[in-house]
């Protein structure tokens, strides 16, 4: 018979009965579920990278408006300046990497095993994966880059051809069909764009999934999280738009009283004359938007992998043939394409209790 430790390792009926395909809707209501009930030891692991990220820009922002108002020496701007972007992009995005890593996998024990989400517990969870963490996050960030890039430049060239056809119709067509015409070319084109955006984010978007869930190696990792990502665009799409509905709440609350009062009281009069307060307000307002999106992203994320390996592999009947193993000591025959995966949990390495 199996070990008791081996059974206590694997999801319950419970969770296995959660484990189902799901629309894109109850992917995120699901995401807002697990926030809203564990929003301290979540926001309180955000606020770390956004903290820092926020700390540079207002750094930044201070040295090209207050340091500059009050005539400082050269030597202190460019320390600011050096300062202010060491933090916003080196340090940052490394503390989001780990995070970002440390956190999918605490979410993944917390669906599978209900293990609850704990601040000191996630940066155990970075430490024993920490540099193929490091590693493979930065290769998904050079190929994300490489993508981008290469969207920017097939799209400038498709944009730059659609205006130049669309001003022809000016001379064929009255001003108002043509101007309709050319705002509705804008905003094909801006969506064309977002799709791709989301369409790059869809490639690299489970690799910490797979690195902290999974154990993989480097390059493995990476073609593991390919292989996941396909069909996801879509989802990628409605993810990112609910992430920008509630950034774009935040930064609204802060950002539009304190606009309206610039605005009311003629500081708009020459914009190189803003208010240094008005800008530090705008940066604190557009952080504190990724600070509650940021958890939101990496949770629908996790649950995402899950959703796409019970589609392509059946992972829920994986799970479950395992689970009447380790009850009731009668052998699951794996599958053809790969063997049964270990299911047995390390308390001392804490080793991924949701198998690969």
């Amino acid at each position: 018979m199996p070990s008791s430790g081996r059974s206590s390792g694997l999801p319950g009926l419970h969770q296995l009965a959660d484990l189902e395909p799901l629309s894109t809707g109850d992917l995120i209501d699901r995401a807002v579920h697990i926030y809203r009930h564990n929003f301290a030891p979540l926001l309180a692991l955000a606020t770390i990278p956004v903290v820092t990220s926020c700390t540079g820009t207002l750094l930044i922002a201070y040295t090209f408006t207050g340091l500059r108002e009050s005539a400082a020496t050269l030597p202190v701007m460019i320390l600011g300046m050096t300062l202010g972007y060491s933090l916003t992009y080196l340090i940052s995005p490394l503390l989001l990497m780990l995070i970002t890593g440390g956190l999918t996998r605490t979410v993944a024990d917390f669906v599978m095993l209900d293990v609850p989400i704990g601040f000191w517990r996630t940066w155990r969870m970075v430490g024993g994966r920490l540099w193929p963490l490091i590693l493979t996050q930065l290769i998904g960030y050079i190929l994300f880059g490489m993508v981008i890039s290469g969207l920017f430049f097939v799209g400038m060239i498709i944009a730059w051809t659609a205006i130049a056809m669309s001003f022809l119709l000016f001379g064929y067509l009255p001003s108002v069909l043509a101007g309709g015409l050319f705002t509705l070319l804008l905003f094909v084109l801006t969506a064309l764009g977002f799709v791709g955006y989301c369409a790059a984010v869809a490639q690299v978007a489970l690799i910490p999934s797979v690195v902290m869930i999974e154990g993989r190696a480097t390059w493995d990792s990476i073609i593991r999280a390919l292989q996941l990502a396909r069909g996801t665009i879509w989802r990628v799409v409605q993810i990112t738009l609910f992430d920008l509905a509630i950034a774009s709440a935040a930064i609204s609350a802060i950002g539009i009283p304190f606009l309206v009062y610039v605005i009311l009281n003629g500081h708009f009069e020459d914009l190189t004359r803003t208010p240094t307060w008005f800008i530090l307000a705008f940066n604190v307002a557009d952080q504190l938007g990724k600070l509650l999106t940021l958890p939101m992203a990496t949770i629908a994320y996790c649950l995402l992998y899950f959703d796409m390996r019970v589609r392509q592999e059946g992972y829920d009947v994986e799970l479950l043939g395992a689970r009447l193993e380790s009850t009731a000591g009668v052998p699951v025959r794996p599958t053809a394409n790969r063997p049964a995966p270990p299911l047995t949990t390390s308390p001392q390495t804490e080793t991924a209790a949701v198998p690969s």
